[in-house]
């Protein structure tokens, strides 16, 4: 009779899902993360998966040393999600004509990425950070409607425009919740 780490191996394997393994005790809060490639009563050999969605390597694990597997969590399945759409995660980042302008303020970038619909990432000096989309701006205070890292929403933030650190246009997290929140399309639907 097949172990019940046996069979998660066979069901990733099959669905071609990532899976995590944890075989450190001495951390436990470390693990890979691949997809099967095969396995047996003595070891599992995984194509390793980082964290941006890119192969990095086959390793083997000793099936004594595992203690944990993961699977269909939410950060394996972030991971996945990154791995299958790695041509527009990773897309050429082109950036738009109004920030060639030579008087750009950190309110003039709040008001295009309202106007343009752009999910931003914003860093506060209180060091605060949000995911999500200019809703409102007004000439001291920014509402946001956020998202967390996973693309769920986070609620409704108002900040100080003056708090304001520094500001992402697109980067590689801002693109991965706009690929998840277009597949989902209008909240609530």
């Amino acid at each position: 009779m097949p172990s019940l780490f046996q069979e998660v191996f066979e069901r990733a394997r099959r669905e071609k899902r990532l899976l995590g393994v944890r075989s450190s005790q001495g951390d436990p809060s470390r693990f890979s993360v691949g997809y099967v490639l095969s396995y047996s009563e003595e070891v599992v050999v995984l194509r390793i998966i980082n964290r941006d969605g890119m192969p990095t390597a086959i390793q083997s694990f000793n099936l004594l040393d595992v203690f944990q597997l993961d699977f269909d969590d939410q950060y394996t399945r972030h991971v996945e999600f990154k791995a299958d759409n790695l041509d527009k995660v990773y897309a050429g980042l082109k950036s738009p004509a109004f920030l060639e302008q030579e008087d750009l303020t950190v309110p003039l970038l709040l008001e295009r990425a309202h106007q343009a619909g752009q999910l931003v990432n914003v860093y506060t000096h209180l060091s605060m950070d949000y995911y999500g989309y200019v809703r409102q701006l007004t000439q001291e205070h920014v509402l946001m409607e956020c998202f967390t890292e996973y693309g769920l929403p986070d609620g409704l933030v108002v900040f100080r425009i003056e708090d304001v650190r520094n500001f992402i246009w697109s980067n590689e997290d801002t693109r991965v919740l706009e690929l998840r929140l277009k597949q989902r399309g209008p909240l609530g639907a």
